[in-house]
């Protein structure tokens, strides 16, 4: 059976800094991780820092440091790298794209997915206000890859309140796995982070592995933790809590297939999800 990992952590606003601590949680399980699906946060190699900051690290997919070493990172241990997020070069020059990047065993690129749904929302916790779009552009387009014989879809952070990207992922994507890298508040994840991802995972009847910043960050901002692994029943098989480090479930495919031929809600679903 394939794992999943959520790398849960409280990220820098240092790049070095960051890989340090990816590779340091990796070699203390390295033969546990090996040949299965590692999930980083949102943000991971940069975050809790000036805003600008993300433009110092800004490259093009396919060039820079960073993404060599996380090619490095999945080839060292084996791995599928699910690089939470990073900043992209955009086609604008004053903004950015937040792109997951996916890096396969053999250190090769098998998937980049820029985040759709743009945080620009006001919460009542220490930073009020939140404006995404002011630096980041939006994707317009799902991707999957496959592990063995499964379906793996992406989706990042805000994207979780749009059940209808989900509903396409499992729809027309015919997903088993969802991975969610995030960087969900202390404030919104206290009152909506369990729910969202338990109803996601129960929508798709996917398994649905949610892998969340944690705790204060350098400028002051909290993130909420709690990575989830939860299976397409709902029911949560890993809760990370507040505590940093790897936090894994194993995904059973005949348990995934028992729950939708008893309740065959993709069978039954009779809308019609198109992403425009």
């Amino acid at each position: 059976m394939v794992k999943v990992f959520n790398l849960q952590m409280t990220s820098a606003p240092n790049v070095e800094e960051n890989i340090s601590t990816v590779q340091s949680l990796l070699n203390e399980r390295a033969d546990e991780v090996s040949g299965n699906i590692v999930v980083l946060p949102e943000c991971f190699a940069y975050f809790g820092g000036k805003e600008s900051g993300s433009f110092d690290i800004v490259q093009p997919i396919g060039a820079g440091q960073l993404q060599a070493d996380l090619a490095n990172i999945a080839r060292k241990f084996k791995i599928y790298l699910v690089a939470g997020s990073m900043p992209i070069t955009g086609n604008d020059s004053k903004k950015f794209k937040n792109v997951c990047l996916v890096f396969g065993p053999t250190g090769e690129l098998v998937l980049d997915y820029q985040k759709i749904h743009l945080f620009d929302v006001t919460v009542a916790d220490g930073t009020k206000n939140y404006r995404e779009s002011d630096t980041a552009e939006a994707g317009d387009r799902l991707a999957i890859f496959k592990v063995g014989e499964l379906n793996v879809g992406i989706a990042i952070c805000y994207d979780l309140r749009f059940p209808g990207l989900f509903q396409i992922l499992r729809q027309d994507f015919e997903v088993d796995l969802i991975l969610l890298p995030s960087a969900f508040t202390k404030t919104t994840g206290a009152a909506h982070w369990h729910t969202l991802v338990q109803a996601r995972a129960i929508e798709t009847q996917c398994y649905v592995a949610a892998c969340n910043q944690v705790g204060r960050h350098q400028n002051g901002r909290e993130t909420y933790g709690h990575s989830l692994i939860v299976d397409p029943w709902g029911q949560i098989l890993s809760d990370a809590k507040l505590d940093i480090g790897l936090y894994s479930a194993e995904l059973d495919i005949n348990y995934l297939a028992q729950v939708r031929r008893q309740m065959p809600v993709a069978e039954h679903n009779r809308i019609n999800y198109k992403l425009k």
